[in-house]
């Protein structure tokens, strides 16, 4: 059981150091004792005369005295407080001194770890399109396996992690590199909230204006995620969750849906002219305005979508609008309960 001050002590380390000390003050307690009555016994050996012996009666009454305070139940009592005292002391001050080394290293992995990350996100800015791409890949790998040498709180892993994908995310919106665009798009992906999850968890991650057409983002989670605006035209979002997503005015031409759950998501004034929606589960979802020519819905779980007018015109051009109901007629569905 080696000691590591600098890391601070263990309870068992504690609890051990205090044991000693209460274990050599009972000895000096124990030897002293031991030493006294020594002595006596030896002064007592010697003939005494008659003067020595009246000086000895007094002492031996002095000694009876001494011996009730130092034997017995009360030498007991005393020898209890003296551990209190002295194993309360140490052990109080040993705890204190571990917490405060423990806080101190906490302190110090935090800010190694802020600073390694730091650096990362320097480098997601660089003019260099190769330095950004590998900074994509390193917050990918992040993503993927929270490195075990970020000795964090599991509050801050789940803090870094957010911000992680949060940034991914704001890059996307930001980056002009069409090769550095694709690498973000598939280091975004990458995290799960446990390890046996079927699909990335983005829940509400903001991607307004990102620039992520031909992204693939099959089996993933973006329930409640925001794509106002952005471009996402030729992705995939195959056997996704889009529960509540906003797509609000976003460019989702030729996107795949295909088995994707899309329960009240909004595609409102969005282009989906070429999107596929074969076995996708349409409920609630809204269509308000959106330019939906050459939509497939082969096979597409459609129940109660609100009523709207759509644009049906092949240039999107809104010269051609008809109702949802005339739409859904005209097309292959199932399951249609409008």
């Amino acid at each position: 059981m080696g000691l590591d001050f600098k890391k601070g002590l263990s309870n068992t380390h504690i609890v051990v150091l205090v044991v000693v000390v209460l274990g050599f003050a009972l000895a000096t307690t124990l030897g002293a004792q031991y030493l006294i009555e020594l002595d006596r016994t030896q002064a007592g050996n010697k003939a005494p005369s008659a003067k020595d012996s009246y000086e000895i009666s007094k002492l031996d009454a002095e000694i009876r005295q001494i011996r009730s305070d130092t034997a017995g139940s009360l030498f007991a009592l005393k020898v209890i407080a003296l551990f209190v005292t002295v194993g309360g002391a140490v052990g109080g001050y040993l705890i204190g001194q571990s917490n405060t080394t423990r806080a101190r290293i906490s302190f110090e992995d935090r800010k190694n770890v802020d600073e390694v990350f730091q650096s990362i996100i320097q480098e997601l800015a660089d003019e260099s399109p190769i330095l950004r791409a590998a900074a994509a890949v390193k917050l990918g790998s992040v993503l993927k396996s929270f490195p075990a040498e970020w000795n964090v709180s599991d509050a801050r892993r789940e803090q870094l992690m957010q911000l992680t994908k949060q940034v991914l995310a704001a890059s996307l919106s930001i980056e002009t590199d069409k090769k550095v665009l694709k690498t973000l798009t598939i280091n975004l992906v990458l995290y799960k909230a446990r390890p046996d999850d079927a699909l990335a968890n983005l829940q509400s991650i903001d991607l307004s204006a990102a620039k992520a057409y031909d992204a693939y983002w099959a089996r993933c989670d973006f329930s409640y995620a925001d794509f106002y605006a952005a471009n996402l035209a030729r992705a995939s979002f195959r056997k996704s969750r889009l529960l509540r997503a906003q797509f609000r005015e976003a460019t989702a031409s030729n996107v795949i849906f295909n088995e994707a759950d899309c329960t009240d998501a909004n595609f409102k004034m969005a282009d989906l002219r070429g999107a596929s929606f074969v076995d996708a589960i349409l409920d609630g979802t809204n269509f308000e305005g959106a330019r939906v020519h050459s939509v497939s819905l082969a096979g597409a779980k459609v129940d109660k979508l609100p009523t709207c007018m759509v644009d049906v015109s092949a240039q999107g051009d809104g010269s051609q609008v008809v109702s949802i109901e005339q739409w859904l007629s005209a097309t292959t569905c199932s399951h249609v309960h409008s």
